[in-house]
């Protein structure tokens, strides 16, 4: 779920103006989302190499990888106005800030869809199929993004991806080591543009592209504050090992939570604190939610969830804590829990405010963990919630509020 375009207008930090083979194009960025104050070096370069070698005229269907903003999508779809575009983000925000961006642009046959990598394709296939790669995502998921790409092309169809210089290596043997073939590489001191075809790589199936495992990093067993459960952890997700201090100060105040009934979980990270409640008072919860700007904890939650036989009821991916009353009914939970991800100039407060007075039911509670100051703001709003418990350290503040 992603609120209507115009929806995101507050998230916006600038505009700016970006001419792509002609086309005069514009794109708001957000603080929130990655290169905020302009169109980053690395797309830039992506898409000068694609007007160059590439007759993107001739692309019928196009597929773009952790899209952002849009940009790349985008000018694709501005170069080739017959082909079908999609773009893909784990951040709802971004797919959100993606789709206002073509449609201000005037670009149709462009759909932006919130999900991981490659996910909910099915049997698709793509001309042209472009990422930026995340550096960060780590070595695991970028090996199965440039294999994925190579698995998902249509037999006349390119891969063209830009990585930034350490990784540009690790990049080319892993394209090799599937066989693909290089048809344009492009290196500078910071990055490197390589497009390629599948070669004699296989075609994938659509189980294959829904496989979680390459973001899987290890697992583990945690024992805080008294609670004990198994977790699987992913690459590019804090508390991969241990916890954090707003993980354990979470669990410091979830002992005296009223645990029962509905529970929904705002930004459940790898999971900890919904299977680490399962594992204790399993029995007193009787449905549970979660929801996150990011599929990722998405994914990771329903996993942990899973293997310990109770799958989440529901799970929506959002931009913000102001969705959340959009997505479910009014009294709908007898416990919420949230772990807001602040954004410079876009504070949180209001809407989670909004959200626990609407969605709680009378008696139940709110466990928010995050910074001192930014929970501070937050326990100064007019929420109608009674501060029952909390609890400060190193930096973090954990509190439980009821509704009266």
């Amino acid at each position: 779920m992603i609120p209507s375009p115009g929806g995101i207008s507050r998230f916006v930090n600038k505009t700016v103006p970006f001419r792509f083979n002609g086309r005069e194009l514009s794109f708001r960025l957000s603080h929130a989302l990655f290169s905020s104050f302009d169109i980053d070096a690395g797309s830039r370069l992506l898409l000068k190499s694609l007007a160059q070698v590439t007759d993107l005229r001739s692309v019928r269907s196009a597929l773009d990888i952790g899209c952002g903003v849009g940009v790349i999508g985008a000018c694709v779809a501005s170069q080739a106005p017959d082909a079908k575009v999609v773009m893909q983000d784990r951040d709802a925000l971004a797919v959100a800030f993606a789709t206002e961006n073509c449609q201000e642009n005037g670009l149709g046959r462009v759909s932006a869809v919130c999900s991981l990598a490659f996910r909910g394709l099915g049997s698709q296939e793509f001309d042209l199929v472009t990422s930026n790669l995340p550096a960060k995502a780590g070595k695991p998921v970028l090996r199965s993004f440039l294999r994925h790409a190579a698995g998902c092309l249509t037999p006349r169809g390119v891969a063209a991806v830009v990585i930034v210089a350490p990784l540009a290596s690790f990049a080319r043997e892993t394209v090799a080591d599937f066989r693909g073939e290089v048809v344009h590489l492009e290196e500078t001191n910071r990055y490197a543009v390589i497009h390629y075809r599948a070669g004699s790589a296989g075609k994938e199936t659509a189980a294959q592209r829904e496989d979680l495992s390459p973001y899987i990093r290890a697992a583990s067993r945690f024992t805080p504050h008294g609670f004990s459960y198994s977790l699987q952890t992913a690459h590019s997700l804090p508390d991969f090992d241990f916890l954090g201090h707003a993980g354990e100060l979470s669990f410091e105040v979830a002992k005296d939570a009223a645990v029962v009934g509905r529970v929904l979980v705002w930004n459940p990270g790898q999971g900890h604190l919904p299977a680490g409640l399962l594992a204790r008072q399993g029995r007193e919860i009787s449905s549970l939610a979660i929801a996150s700007r990011d599929c990722l904890q998405c994914a990771m939650a329903e996993l942990n969830l899973s293997s310990m036989g109770r799958p989440p009821e529901s799970i929506h991916s959002l931009c913000s804590e102001a969705d959340l009353e959009k997505a479910f009914p009014e009294g709908s939970f007898d416990l919420m829990i949230a772990a807001p991800q602040a954004i410079p100039r876009v504070p949180w407060q209001p809407g989670l405010a909004r959200a626990a007075h609407a969605l709680l039911a009378p008696g139940g509670e709110l466990l928010v963990v995050g910074t001192s100051t930014e929970i501070h703001r937050f326990m100064n709003q007019d929420h109608g919630l009674r501060t029952r418990i909390s609890k400060k350290h190193a930096g973090f503040r954990a509190a439980i509020l009821r509704r009266s």
